[in-house]
């Protein structure tokens, strides 16, 4: 019995598909077929039945599923084990991020990392930053780089490492753009682009706006910036960008009497002990400030 035997029987028992664990573990359909045929001459007992597209667990293979995740998890405890002992990171980093910090923020800093830890994998998971912020409260991810929240929870461990200007951005073309000061209500008069509801700038823009906020004409929503930008260069409607995102396609506004900012940075889990790569990430993270 082989690790990677093990690997590919819970890739397809999670999924249900030789083809969608193929994917998953980077390797060929034929591959994992032999790996699970191996693994079921080996403990002499049929793991999957075949139903049309899917491939479901037998009662045996029910049985043996509990077992392959201890020996798995085993096999990860010792792998960090071995690394603390040796006291240099090595092994996988799972590291969550946006988008738009992922673009934006981190490709220096992972850069680095790489040239000076060559042994570490980095598994970069995209996501929006209160999803990435839940996976760390519920201990699914170790260690996240995304927008702050502005209340969090309280398990989590919160460290700023940028801070993130907004402005309101416009189309060079937009009516308002030639406007030298920009009060909040002149903008309720035009189409808006923002990030969708619920996620930390969206909270923000609320803020600012207030008991105005459901007076505003929204015609899109959506958490990709980069997407916002696009639409906004088109003079499809106004929103609200990081200033590192202004460029000619864009003039950016400060309203009236108001900053707005986001801070940027780590998210742990309190009472975690993190592993050595996280922890070398963080160094790394808390020197790009």
């Amino acid at each position: 019995m082989q690790i990677s035997q093990i690997k590919a029987f819970l890739a397809v028992a999670e999924l249900e598909s030789f083809s969608l664990a193929a994917d998953r573990l980077h390797i060929t359909q034929p591959a994992v077929s032999k790996r699970i045929r191996q693994l079921e001459d080996g403990i002499k007992t049929a793991l999957f039945d075949r139903i049309g597209k899917r491939s479901i667990l037998t009662p045996n293979g029910q049985t043996f599923l509990p077992h392959a995740e201890r020996i798995l998890h085993e096999m990860k405890v010792f792998k960090a084990n071995m690394s603390h002992q040796q006291n240099q990171p090595s092994g996988v980093l799972k590291l969550a991020t946006s988008h738009h910090i992922g673009l934006h923020r981190l490709p220096q800093v992972l850069r680095a990392f790489k040239i000076e830890y060559p042994q570490v994998d980095l598994d970069l998971h995209f996501m929006d930053s209160e999803d990435a912020c839940t996976a760390i409260a519920n201990n699914e991810l170790e260690l996240a780089v995304v927008t702050l929240p502005e209340n969090p929870d309280e398990r989590l461990s919160l460290e700023p490492v940028w801070i993130d200007a907004l402005r309101i951005v416009l189309a060079p073309d937009h009516p308002l753009a030639t406007e030298q000061n920009i009060e909040r209500p002149q903008l309720l008069d035009y189409p808006a682009i923002l990030p969708s509801t619920g996620t930390f700038t969206r909270k923000i823009i609320n803020n600012y706006f207030s008991n105005q906020k459901d007076d505003i004409k929204i015609i899109l929503e959506t958490n990709y910036l980069e997407t916002i930008k696009v639409m906004v260069a088109a003079n499809l409607g106004w929103s609200v960008l990081p200033v590192s995102m202004i460029d000619h396609s864009l003039t950016g506004k400060q309203l009236s009497g108001l900053d707005i900012e986001r801070p940027l940075g780590i998210v742990t889990r309190k009472n975690r002990t993190l592993s050595l790569s996280s922890q070398a990430m963080v160094s790394m993270l808390q020197k790009a400030t």
